[in-house]
C-alpha cells in the first residue's frame, strides 16, 4: 500500500475549530485527517462524527479509543453507524489509553492485554454482524448482534509500542498505530512485530527559519509527558528530539537526550527500545557521561547551575537538563542526595 499524508488536529485546540479545519484539510488535499480522543478533552466518535459530516471525501481516523472507557456493544453500534453514513471513509483504532489518566478515573483493567483482545475481537465481530456472546476477564456479552451492521466493515487497529501488544495486532487487528516519537528504526520493528501490517503514524512537524528553533519546539512534548507521569512516553520523545539535535550538529545535547532516554528504557525493562537507541560511546561511571560527570563534580562543589553554565561555557538551559539526567541515573531528587552519592561511591 502507497504511503499516505494526514494530519492530525490536536485535542488540545477547542472543538469548535475542527469544521473548518476538516475543510481545509480535504481542499489542501490531505488524504487523512486523525482525531485524539485524551482525557479529558472530547471525544473521538462525537469529533470523527463532525469531520465527516463537514467533509465530502476526507478519509477519517480516530486513534486511539481507549478499551477500559466503553462497553464494545456501544463502541460497535457508533461505529457501524458512521460507517454506514459514511462509507469506506472511517479507520478506528483501539488501545489501552494513557496509564495515570486510566488509573484516575478508576479505569485501568487489571490485565490490559486481556482487555484489549477481547474488547477488538468483540468489536469486530460485531462490525462483520456476528451474533456474539463472551465471557471473558474484561468483556461480558451475551447473544449480542448489531442491527445496521455495516455492509463493509471499517479498518480497526490496535495503537501500541510493546512486543506483545503488537504480536496481538498482527493475530486479531487490521494494523498498527504507533505514537509521536517513533523513530523509523522503531518503525520497521514495530511493523515486523506486527506481521507487516497496515502502519499509521503519527509524527511532529516543526518548521522555523531556525532549525535550532525547530528542534526546541519539540522539547514541550517532553516536559508534557514528564508532568503526566508517563515515562515512556517521555523517553520515546527524548530520541526524537536527539535525532534532531544530532542533524544540528549538537552532539552534546543529542548524547544528553539519548542517555536520558536509556535510563528510563532500561527501569522500564523496555528492551527493545533499549536496543534500538543503543550507540557507540563511552559511558562513565554509574552510567554517567563525562560531560555529567563533570557537571556532578561542580555540583559537589556547590556551584549554581549559572555558574556551572559559565564554568563549561553552555547554556544555563543545558546545564539543567544534565542535572535532571543526573538526578535520573543515580535515583536521586535534590543537589544534597547528588552529592552525597558522589562521595559514597568515588565519583569526585
Amino acid at each position: 500500500m502507497a504511503a499516505r499524508l494526514g494530519v492530525l488536529f490536536r485535542p488540545e485546540w477547542p472543538p469548535e475549530d475542527l469544521p473548518a479545519f476538516a475543510r481545509d484539510a480535504e481542499s489542501e488535499g490531505f488524504a487523512e485527517l486523525w482525531l485524539v480522543e485524551d482525557c479529558f478533552l472530547t471525544g473521538g466518535l462525537t469529533m470523527a462524527a463532525t469531520a465527516l459530516a463537514c467533509t465530502d471525501a476526507l478519509d477519517v481516523g480516530i486513534g486511539l479509543l481507549p478499551v477500559a472507557l466503553r462497553n464494545p456493544a456501544l463502541t460497535a453500534m457508533e461505529i457501524a453507524g458512521l460507517a454506514r453514513i459514511h462509507p469506506a471513509r472511517l479507520t478506528v483504532a483501539l488501545g489501552h489509553g494513557v496509564e495515570p489518566w486510566m488509573r484516575q478515573i478508576d479505569a485501568r483493567p487489571p490485565d490490559r492485554i486481556a482487555a484489549l483482545e477481547e474488547t477488538v475481537n468483540a468489536v469486530r465481530s460485531l462490525l462483520a454482524g456476528e451474533v456474539v456472546t463472551m465471557h471473558g476477564r474484561h468483556v461480558s456479552i451475551e447473544g449480542v448482534r448489531l442491527a445496521h451492521a455495516p455492509v463493509t466493515p471499517p479498518p480497526v487497529l490496535i495503537g501500541t509500542t510493546g512486543p506483545r501488544g503488537l504480536e496481538l495486532a498482527g493475530r486479531i487487528a487490521d494494523g498498527i498505530l504507533l505514537p509521536e516519537g517513533s523513530v523509523p528504526e522503531a518503525v520497521r520493528w514495530a511493523r515486523g512485530e506486527a506481521g507487516g501490517k497496515t502502519t499509521i503514524v503519527y509524527a511532529w512537524l516543526s518548521v522555523d527559519d531556525d532549525r535550532s528553533a525547530a528542534a526546541d519546539a519539540l522539547r514541550p512534548a517532553v516536559e508534557a509527558w514528564q508532568e503526566l507521569g508517563a515515562p515512556y512516553e517521555a523517553a520515546r520523545s527524548r530520541v526524537l528530539v536527539a535525532l534532531a539535535c544530532q542533524a544540528l550538529g549538537d552532539d552534546d545535547a543529542a548524547h544528553m537526550e539519548l542517555d536520558a532516554a536509556r535510563t528510563v528504557f532500561a527501569k522500564l525493562g523496555a528492551e527493545p527500545d533499549l536496543e534500538r537507541v543503543s550507540k557507540p560511546g563511552v559511558a562513565g561511571r554509574a552510567g554517567l557521561t563525562a560531560r555529567e560527570l563533570e557537571v556532578l563534580r561542580l555540583v559537589a562543589a556547590g556551584n549554581t547551575n549559572r555558574a556551572i553554565a559559565g564554568e563549561l561555557v553552555l547554556s544555563e538551559r543545558t546545564v539543567d537538563r544534565h542535572v535532571s539526567n543526573i538526578y535520573a541515573k543515580l535515583d536521586v531528587s535534590s543537589r544534597a542526595a547528588a552529592t552525597a552519592y558522589a562521595y559514597e561511591h568515588g565519583l569526585l
